[in-house]
């Protein structure tokens, strides 16, 4: 008997309820996350959950710096620190071009999805790990000029 093999079906259990924006200085929101109550509560417990966080709707009218992405980076703490709670980077090339009505396109900015799920899998070791909130702490490159970018929503998904 062949072993088949099934394509997970991702659930979002979790996402900010409002845009927002981003600066020069470090950003942190707060993500409520729910219990998988769809087709992310029957992957089975033993497996290793893929988790994604997508950034929605990134618009500006400036260009702005990339960004890095930790998860749960502690109140204070020099990001440099905490290399174990980097996700990813949010680069901006193009983001003020996809802010903009096009022909072939709509003015809704750039949309990102980071695969976290090792990051993420580790934060139950750290202290003070709650299940139920993901604390996304975007931190900026290093930039001297003017930064006004929107984000429309970051959302969590559970495959």
């Amino acid at each position: 008997m062949t072993r088949m093999m099934f394509m997970r079906i991702p659930e979002m259990v979790g996402a900010t309820s409002a845009p927002f924006k981003l600066t020069t200085d470090a950003t942190h929101i707060s993500v409520a996350i729910h219990p998988p109550s769809g087709p992310a509560i029957a992957v089975d417990s033993k497996a290793l959950r893929n988790v994604v966080v997508r950034f929605e709707n990134i618009t500006s009218k400036l260009i702005a710096p990339a960004y890095d992405v930790y998860l749960n980076l502690p109140v204070d703490a020099d990001p440099q620190e905490h290399p174990e709670l980097h996700a990813g980077m949010l680069s901006m090339f193009g983001l003020v071009e996809m802010s903009k009505p096009a022909r072939n396109h709509p003015p809704d900015g750039l949309t990102y999805g980071l695969t976290v799920t090792k990051v993420f899998h580790r934060l139950p070791l750290l202290p003070g790990w709650n299940a139920r909130t993901l604390r996304v702490s975007i931190v900026p490159e290093p930039w001297s000029e003017e930064v006004d970018v929107s984000v429309g929503r970051i959302s969590v998904f559970y495959e």
